[in-house]
């Protein structure tokens, strides 16, 4: 068995591409090559979400995953600017809907 450093990469790469017995620069179909791929990329896919399940769960397990910072014990100010012009919006659009309501929307006539 031949160590994983002394692999000839490019060779292994170039046996799964490759068909036997038809030329490359012709681009015929080649059922045996492309199948090869299609189970290769599937396994190497798996194998890669597997690995991130795994990364993922020990992670979690560690409870290091969703680490926050803690908030400060600071004493919380009310905002009472930011409430009124809330107020302000919301009675605005209030307003603006009751006129819609008494007056009626004026429709135009694409036709015309």
């Amino acid at each position: 068995m031949k160590n994983i450093s002394q692999i000839n990469w490019k060779a292994e790469l170039k046996k799964i591409t490759n068909s036997k017995g038809v030329d490359a620069l012709k681009l015929e179909i080649t059922p045996y090559r492309d199948w090869r791929i299609v189970v290769a990329v599937f396994f190497l896919g798996l194998l890669s979400s597997f690995a991130f399940n795994v990364y993922m769960s020990i992670e979690i397990n560690r409870d290091s995953f969703f680490t926050t910072l803690p908030k400060s014990t600071g004493v919380v100010r009310f905002n009472e600017q930011g409430l009124a012009k809330v107020v302000a919006g919301l009675d605005e659009k209030a307003a603006v809907f009751e006129k819609a309501v008494t007056e009626g929307v004026a429709m135009i006539d694409p036709s015309l």
